[in-house]
């Protein structure tokens, strides 16, 4: 087998989620397979399980982390992991599943001597401490795995209130980040609050509504980005970048 370059925490961690992955889906036993081959160009990892299997709309949207709180539960939240970690070292993840016909996860990988040096070598992204809210908890700890893969730390808070209690607390935060609809305080309500008492701090909402409600002058002036859910993690890495 030809090495692959890359970040070692990285690709294991992408290992670990996907065996953890095929354990879920072993609610009765059965077996896990785990095989590295090269095909053609590529360096393979496949990691396969006999349990219960994806439908086809699932297995399209695994990768989506805020998805798998809707429908899939545990299978789908290192998915969305494993398949930004192997997109950032060049390669691709695929999923072959069916009902009650188990799953393979297959990652394709370039070989070290494959990968091109590039032209100009790209600004490293200063890893920032975020304060990431969300009411469900599932969605909270997916999102978190996705900053924590991109090396920020992240500090996580169930709600406006809490998130509020939180930011006082620690000085060193530099970006909160938001869910739209929460009980209690929204995220328009939690951006308001967080900038009459720090102005300066970076504020971005989350939202899975296909069109933004309305809002007060006052709320979109107090957050800097919005992002749409289901959210890549090209997508955030790019908002996180842009923040000075």
């Amino acid at each position: 087998m030809p090495p692959v370059a890359g970040d070692p925490a990285a690709l294991r961690e992408l290992l670990t989620n996907l065996v953890l992955n095929a354990v879920d889906a072993l609610p009765h036993g059965g077996r896990i397979t785990v095989e590295t081959r090269v095909d053609g160009a590529a360096v393979v990892l496949a990691v396969g399980d006999t349990g219960v299997g994806m439908s086809d709309e699932v297995r399209r949207r695994a990768h989506e982390p805020f998805f798998t709180t809707k429908g899939v539960k545990a299978t789908g939240l290192g998915l969305s992991v494993a398949y930004g970690i192997a997109r950032r070292h060049g390669g691709e993840l695929t999923i072959a599943s069916a009902e009650g016909g188990g799953t393979t996860v297959v990652v394709q990988l370039p070989p070290a001597t494959r990968i091109r040096a590039p032209a100009t070598t790209p600004a490293r992204r200063r890893p920032l401490r975020i304060l990431l809210v969300d009411d469900e908890d599932e969605v909270r700890h997916a999102l978190g795995e996705m900053l924590a893969s991109e090396g920020h730390t992240v500090v996580m808070a169930g709600s406006g209130a809490d998130a509020l209690r939180r930011l006082e607390a620690d000085d060193a935060i530099d970006v909160l980040l938001t869910d739209l609809v929460m009980p209690g305080m929204t995220g328009w309500e939690l951006a308001d609050a967080v900038k009459a008492r720090h102005a300066r701090l970076a504020v971005g909402v989350l939202t899975g509504w296909g069109d933004l409600p309305d809002t007060g002058a006052a709320s979109r002036g107090a957050v800097d980005f919005v992002l749409a859910k289901p959210i890549t993690l090209e997508i955030l890495a790019d908002a996180l970048a842009r923040i000075g």
